[in-house]
């Protein structure tokens, strides 16, 4: 059985992780603003009321206690799940020196596979890059050829550039600076804020009682923003199969992969 010191230095990798996915991000969109030229449009941000909702016990989400504290909330994390096959819009939005770029990109997961399709600037979808298994597969829309190999580290939630809220259950719990319920758009959700004093960052999650599904997570580098990655359209059905065909005409779905 791991210690405390095996878990927490695991949380810390795990964030630290993150945070390198993250400068990748923004070093991305850095590259985008100067090839497109010009400020990204931003986005809305959905903003979670200070009142509190009792939530409703949903399919897949067991919990033991209505009132989310910082003393449960890494239970409560614990006790979620996510569907097995969803779909779902990713908008990430990263802020710099006073400017801004958005990413966009579409999640559709089903049969243990993580397919994540990114728009261009004309919102045209680009390029594909999916998770099977260990395997990690890319490529273009409408191209003849695809690139696969070892995942390594890279998990499906790096490829949207979602950060992953389970790892909420890792971290000390001194470092969860507050916890609780809210609304977001009118959907309940547990959030949790997490301090990562190595970096000097903070991260708050919401996440769905409805769905188990993150909704919202913002970096912040003490009172600035700088990343905001919001997750919505979620359709809780399974993805077409069409979807999952690579290039080559074979598909990553369990029953017809070779």
């Amino acid at each position: 059985m791991e210690d405390k010191t095996d878990i927490a230095a695991r949380g810390k990798r795990l964030r630290h992780t993150g945070l390198i996915v993250f400068a990748c991000a923004v070093l991305l969109a850095v590259v985008l603003a100067l090839c497109l030229g010009g400020k990204g449009s931003g986005i809305a941000l959905p903003a979670g009321s200070a009142e509190l909702y009792d939530v409703t016990e949903q399919t897949g989400y067991q919990r033991t206690d209505a009132n989310i504290t910082v003393d449960n909330v890494q239970q409560v994390i614990a006790s979620m799940r996510r569907p097995d096959a969803y779909t779902a819009s990713v908008t990430n939005t990263l802020y710099w020196s006073g400017s801004w770029e958005t990413i966009y990109a579409m999640q559709y997961v089903r049969d243990g596979v993580c397919l994540t399709g990114y728009f261009n600037s004309e919102g045209n979808m680009e390029r594909y890059e999916a998770v099977k298994d260990d395997i990690y597969y890319a490529w273009r829309n409408g191209g003849a050829t695809q690139y696969s190999g070892s995942a390594g580290t890279v998990s499906a939630d790096d490829m949207s550039m979602i950060p992953t809220y389970e790892t909420v259950v890792q971290e000390e719990k001194t470092d969860i600076l507050a916890a609780g319920e809210r609304t977001v758009n009118g959907e309940a959700c547990i959030y949790v804020t997490v301090n990562d004093t190595d970096t000097g960052y903070s991260l708050t999650y919401w996440v769905s009682a409805v769905s188990g599904l993150l909704v919202q997570a913002d970096y912040n580098r003490g009172s600035e923003l700088v990343r905001s990655v919001v997750i919505d359209n979620i359709q809780q059905e399974e993805p077409m199969e069409a979807l999952f065909l690579l290039p080559d005409g074979s598909s990553l779905l369990a029953n017809e992969a070779e």
